[in-house]
């Protein structure tokens, strides 16, 4: 029988383990943060159709969540100290009437590790007495129950469970070392023969293997020699710091730029990352499946921020979810905490799995991480101002010169506000059920309610009508405002554009999926949205953009009364445009049975 009260008790625990609010949770499933905390006090129990999508986020199985055991694997991670594979899903799957039995080799995990250094599996797990954590090295038994005497989680400076010299075929235990160098406190140390001696008949490199536990878990740091490891300031994490020597960088990544047919710089920035991963897609699918083909958002302070695609609404979680990527977010870290995200980013780009981030150049846009100099001293990265600055020093020697270092990228000049690694993949939806679910994103955000001072779908578009129409602001205002407003509007326009000519390509691509009973609706959907389209192109190409406002006398001339009017019709005739499209869209999700 299942108890509402022990499934509320489990979902707050894998819910915190994730580091999720309850707000965050809720909007990830589509539901109120009230009935996330009806499920966690045992008040009720989560509806059916939830559970698939929970389960994918919680990473726990339908059944380990509604039928708890008292033996819970929180996390499973596979690694080599340098590589990383998240298997808790997988892992819990062998935790049969509260014992965990496993045997590691390389035919046991649905991961493998290439590398010669020494691979184990780490695991945090909860039992009736408290949370704890084990490890298990390769070619080697784990076994696990309620009985069991794990690593307890200190909750200051993280204490040291293993370490180990030498490589997978030859190594040496060195906790005896690590103990004594704790002793002395030091910030950091670098690995030399000196410290860790290498055994006389080791014939390959050596490497050093740290494995600790701290209030967060257990966690492993493998590095070779000439690395140095430093301690953060409050000694519970380690991080890696290679020679100075040490770069990498990703070649042949696309450029970015407005214009481009790729305005919504997030999705432009996603998409190239996904290509880097190999992933076959476009940049339109990709504003089709996040939903921000659908999108418009508007300020009634006229600022440039409208148009950025996450400033109002999460499209990335649905974009995330439909190419099957397990994501990190950084938000606003102190400068203390950039040191080790600046470890985990050379990471990423090792794997080809480069981060996007908002800021990075020149102003608030998103843009790629793409490679690094220096031992990560420097970074690398493709943004959305990169061609003005390729055109302004393309005379340049000295630049050119630095561009073939680069390969032709140029440096982060900014810690990004916001920064998004990517790290395993998982199983990704069909497509034709990420179509469903962008029409019901389409649904929500188009009636969805004003988010921190920008308005959406129909309220934003209402609002752009009320400020294009507002004669006596515009007459009143002096030119620096007037040019303002001008500039906010047209970035505001080019984002609209480009937005629903994304949505026609999109829907025009799905009609290709196999699901002939929806074709009807699709193609006129198709329709709609190509008219939109065709409204919006030539209308927005007319207008004047803050780039040549020199050429006018004032900007009061390039941006005319009867030209606000027109615009503000256009708004209304896409209002009664999108109205029809989200009929279609219900019916299309009616007829699929999602509604």
């Amino acid at each position: 029988m299942i108890s509402a009260a022990a499934v509320g008790k489990r979902i707050s625990t894998l819910r915190k383990e994730k580091q999720l609010s309850q707000e965050q949770l809720a909007e990830q499933l589509n539901v109120s943060a009230q009935a996330v905390s009806k499920w966690e006090t045992g008040k009720s129990l989560p509806e059916t159709s939830t559970l698939p999508l929970l389960s994918h986020i919680l990473g726990q199985s339908i059944d380990r969540i509604l039928m708890p055991q008292q033996l819970v694997v929180l996390q499973a991670i596979y690694t080599d100290g340098c590589e990383s594979h998240d298997v808790t899903h997988f892992v819990n799957q062998f935790v049969i009437d509260n014992h965990l039995t496993f045997f590691l080799n390389d035919h046991t995990l649905p991961h493998r590790i290439r590398s010669n250094r020494i691979k184990l599996l780490l695991i945090k797990y909860q039992i009736p007495s408290g949370t704890y954590a084990a490890y298990v090295l390769q070619d080697s038994l784990l076994a696990i129950n309620l009985d069991s005497e794990g690593f307890n989680l200190p909750s200051g400076e993280l204490e040291f469970v293993f370490a180990a010299y030498g490589n997978e075929q030859k190594h040496q235990n060195i906790m005896n070392k690590m103990k004594h160098y704790q002793y002395f406190k030091w910030e950091h140390f670098t690995v030399t023969h000196e410290l860790f001696p290498s055994l006389i008949d080791n014939h390959g490199e050596d490497y050093l293997l740290l494995v600790y536990v701290n209030a967060t878990g257990i966690h492993a740091i493998s590095c070779s020699e000439g690395d140095t490891i430093h301690y953060t300031p409050d000694r519970a994490q380690l991080f890696r710091s290679d020679s100075v020597n040490d770069c990498y960088i990703v070649q042949d990544v696309g450029h970015l730029g407005f214009g481009q047919e790729m305005d919504c710089s997030w999705a432009g920035a996603l998409y190239h990352s996904l290509k880097t991963m190999g992933q076959e897609t476009t940049y339109e699918t990709v504003m089709g499946v996040s939903g921000a083909c659908w999108r418009v958002a508007f300020t009634p302070v006229w600022d440039y921020s409208s148009a950025d695609a996450l400033v109002a609404y999460d499209y990335a979680a649905p974009a995330f979810k439909a190419y099957g990527l397990q994501v990190s977010w950084t938000d606003r870290i102190t400068s203390k905490e950039r040191e080790l995200e600046k470890q985990l980013i050379k990471e990423s780009i090792k794997k080809h799995h480069l981060p996007i981030a908002i800021n990075l150049r020149v102003a608030p846009e998103w843009g790629i991480i793409t490679g690094y100099l220096n031992g990560g001293e420097t970074l690398l990265c493709r943004s959305y101002f990169d061609d003005e600055t390729f055109e302004d020093h393309k005379d340049d020697p000295e630049f050119q010169e630095y561009m073939k270092i680069s390969k032709g990228y140029l440096n982060v000049d900014q810690w990004p506000f916001i920064l998004i690694r990517f790290n395993d993949e998982v199983a990704k939806p069909s497509a034709l059920d990420n179509l469903y679910a962008s029409l019901q994103v389409k649904l929500d955000s188009m009636y969805a309610q004003e988010n921190r001072g920008y308005k959406l779908g129909y309220q934003a578009l209402q609002a752009w009508r009320e400020g294009l129409l507002d004669e006596q602001w515009y007459q009143t205002a002096n030119s620096q405002d007037f040019a303002r407003r001008l500039g906010g509007n047209h970035f505001c326009l080019m984002a609209l554009t480009d937005a629903r000519r994304s949505a026609a390509i999109y829907l025009k691509h799905t009609l290709s999926f196999p699901a002939s009973s929806l074709t009807g609706y699709l193609s006129e959907m198709v329709d709609v949205y190509e008219k939109m389209h065709a409204q919006l192109r030539p209308f927005y190409a007319s207008l004047t953009d803050a780039k040549s406002l020199d050429t006018y006398d004032s900007p009061k001339k390039a941006w005319t009364k009867e030209q606000r009017q027109q615009q503000a019709d256009l708004l209304q005739s896409i209002g009664i445009l999108e109205q029809r499209g989200d009929e279609l869209a219900k019916r299309i999700l009616a007829a699929a049975g999602k509604i």
